[in-house]
């Protein structure tokens, strides 16, 4: 009877070993699924935007007590002042959006001002303007 004990245990341990394995696959493969999830939703938060082939880091924020009236900059115009100047466009339109639900805009400052008008000062243009309320 010990033989046939010891066959059955013997039968029994590749089972037991095979499913901790199992187990333990799972998890990794769970493991690996968030982590190429999670990626995912990075690379959607965070897109790129370019202007005349170039990145511009940009803002735009309200200007003094006045939430319609708005700053719009962005950094390094050197690069394209035309991109720079879409890009600084694009920042205004999307404070504007985000607040009032519109994208229209009175510029003080803005795309059809003449470049040479324009307010660059440091490394950085400015654009300027009110978003209108519907």
């Amino acid at each position: 009877m010990d033989r046939a004990a010891t066959k059955t245990e013997a039968l029994r341990a590749p089972s037991v070993a095979s499913g901790a394995l199992l187990r333990g696959g799972t998890i990794l493969l769970l493991i690996a699924a968030m982590a190429v999830l999670a990626g995912c939703g990075a690379s959607q938060r965070r897109q790129v935007q370019t202007f005349d082939g170039q990145t511009f880091r940009g803002s735009a924020k309200a200007s003094g007590e006045d939430r319609q009236y708005f700053v719009a900059s962005v950094r390094d115009p050197r690069k394209s002042i035309d991109g720079a100047i879409q890009a600084a466009e694009y920042q205004a339109v999307k404070h504007c959006i985000n607040l009032y639900g519109t994208s229209d805009i009175d510029w003080e400052i803005g795309p059809e001002t003449p470049k040479d008008q324009l307010s660059i000062t440091g490394d950085s243009l400015t654009l300027t303007g009110r978003c209108k309320d519907i």
